[in-house]
């Protein structure tokens, strides 16, 4: 979506007090700046075919500047004049569900630091120091930030995963603007370690997502993309430093699209000061999260309303920034990790919890504060109340060593595939099941919470041999793998005519011949015969001589040969255009 032409109001990373702009920065003729527009499609076909036709349509009636698919959404931009008509247009569309602006998340200033703050005085006031003797985190937990990006900085070594940049289209989700790097810091510095400050959850690993570009801002679509690329990764848990004054069906979707995969989602609750409600942290399946002082009380810029917030917890903490200095980290950017990592220690106990687990343990188990700014419901969070009130069984560390048995159970070994896969596997085991994983070349590329188990896999390769693997985690913490290899064919076969006449020409009469013939690396299906877009012969041969009974065609004939190979990809010849 960097590509792409942004507008709309400001949604931002919140490390600090928030100011939005009043109305989008436009240039001087705003006809000429394009309106990103974000277009909700209905399930009743395929995303990209409806997607396609959605924009076909709609460039009968406006200027389409540019398109860009999405998840079970299309993102298109139109001049900022034809927005309107544009918007109509699509809302008439049998096969829109909704039409939203692609709205922009942007970064505020940092609150300064406070002299009378003590070193993470928020560790102790919240118990994470006791919750610290029953566990400091496990490996198999991974928490993604979806940001700016995170630096690997020593704090985090070994424990960050690669990622993926949204803002750039690429992998590197390296950190240039700060405040996703001090967010994981306090999700997950080292602890104990002669270094630096101590983050929550000492031994889970950190999945960055750079959502935002280096000055803080990135659009709607790009953060709903990195929500869904999370869940699909494997996070357990999604920290949402950011936020905004404008709702979107696009970040609904998303948050509920993790939600259904068993992920839970923290979002910051914002720093206006102010009690209206704050995207996504708004959004009823995400957790809201306010900034609470030393004395529980509220800070000043942190957003309020006991309909809408869920949470506090301590809104300053001790970071290390790319600078490599620790400094205090204010803002309900800093509280939502603080409360992600009390999650992240959650979910690193046995057997392991759900989501929906460990978000009512730490909103009943939170203490309660005065002044119903936070759901009464809730509280400030509360590290070793919410591991001493895990459900009976939940908090029992199980002297469980037997691993989870898991297989494959499509497709098979050494199938022949293509496009999207549905991978389907089977796992079981004595305590339960918590995750699988499916890996492509040591890459996970989805997981799956619930049984029946099946992932979606698609193959970015043209062609070759790739690795699947599973990776199944039991409630106990143990793991067991498998692999098997397949073969991926996204390549369309090579197929030509050798012979017959040639387009144009005219008089054409009686039974006329066109040899054509086909290659794949993989081998070919069928090799087809069309005329005036009609199949009417086809042969399993990869070379054929067709004969042609031009009387039964009419005055012109269209004639082409299409192949299709093994694993369905499918290459057309020229058309040549035949005169009786």
């Amino acid at each position: 979506m960097s590509a792409r032409a942004v507008s709309g109001l400001a949604l931002s990373v919140l490390a600090g007090v928030l100011a939005f702009p009043a109305a989008p920065v436009l240039a001087s003729d705003a006809a000429e700046v394009p309106v990103s527009l974000v277009v909700g499609l209905r399930s009743d076909a395929a995303p990209d075919e409806r997607g396609a036709e959605v924009v076909d349509k709609l460039e009968q009636s406006v200027d389409v500047v540019a398109s860009e698919p999405l998840d079970a959404a299309v993102a298109v931009d139109v001049p900022a004049d034809q927005a309107a008509e544009a918007a109509a247009a699509l809302r008439a569309d049998p096969a829109v569900a909704y039409v939203e602006r692609d709205h922009i998340a942007s970064i505020a200033a940092t609150v300064p630091n406070d002299p009378a703050f003590d070193s993470q005085w928020g560790i102790k006031l919240a118990g994470v120091d006791t919750a610290w003797d029953t566990t400091r985190g496990r490996g198999g937990v991974v928490v993604a930030v979806v940001d700016t990006g995170v630096k690997a900085l020593p704090e985090l070594s070994g424990r960050l995963l690669a990622g993926y940049d949204f803002v750039n289209d690429d992998t590197n989700a390296t950190d240039d603007h700060g405040h996703g790097t001090m967010t994981a810091g306090v999700i997950a510095a080292s602890g104990n370690n002669g270094a630096g400050a101590a983050g929550i959850c000492w031994f889970c690993k950190i999945l960055p997502v750079k959502v935002l570009n280096s000055d803080g801002y990135g659009t709607y679509s790009d953060i709903a993309q990195g929500i869904r690329w999370a869940a699909d990764k494997g996070a357990d848990i999604v920290n949402l430093s950011l936020g905004g004054a404008d709702d979107s069906q696009l970040l609904r979707d998303a948050v509920a699209y993790a939600s259904g995969k068993g992920v839970l989602v923290l979002a910051a609750a914002g720093n206006s000061g102010s009690s209206a409600p704050h995207y996504p942290a708004a959004i009823p399946a995400a957790v809201a999260v306010g900034g609470s002082t030393p004395g529980d009380l509220r800070y000043s810029w942190s957003n309020y309303g006991s309909s809408w917030v869920d949470l506090a917890a301590p809104g300053c903490n001790l970071a290390e920034g790319l600078n490599g200095i620790v400094s205090q980290f204010c803002g309900t950017s800093s509280a939502t990790p603080f409360a992600a990592g009390v999650a992240a220690l959650l979910a690193s106990t046995s057997p392991t919890p759900t989501a929906a687990t460990i978000r009512s343990t730490l909103t009943s188990s939170a203490d309660k504060l005065s002044g119903s700014w936070v759901a009464s419901s809730g509280g400030r969070v509360d590290a070793a109340a919410a591991l001493a009130s895990l459900p009976a069984g939940e908090n029992t560390v199980a002297d469980d060593h037997v691993p989870p048995a898991t297989s494959f159970l499509s497709p098979g070994g050494g199938a022949l595939v293509r496009g999207t896969v549905r991978v389907s596997a089977a796992a079981t085991d004595d305590i339960g099941i918590a995750k699988v994983e499916l890996l492509a070349n040591g890459v996970v590329v989805n997981v799956d919470r619930y049984a029946p188990y099946s992932l979606p896999w698609r193959t970015a390769v043209r062609g070759g041999t790739v690795t699947l693997g599973l990776r199944a985690y039991d409630r106990g913490g143990n793991v067991t793998t498998s692999a098997r290899r397949v073969v991926v064919d996204n390549w369309g076969p090579a197929v030509r005519i050798t012979s017959g006449p040639a387009s144009g020409t005219r008089n054409v009469r009686k039974t006329k011949y066109v040899t054509a013939e086909a290659a794949d690396r993989n081998g070919i299906r069928s090799l087809e015969l069309l005329v005036n877009g009609k199949v009417v012969q086809r042969t399993t041969a990869t070379r054929r001589t067709f004969a042609v009974q031009t009387w039964k065609f009419g005055s012109t004939l269209k004639v082409r040969v299409r192949a299709i190979d093994r694993a369905g990809n499918v290459s057309y010849t020229g058309t040549r255009t035949w005169y009786r």
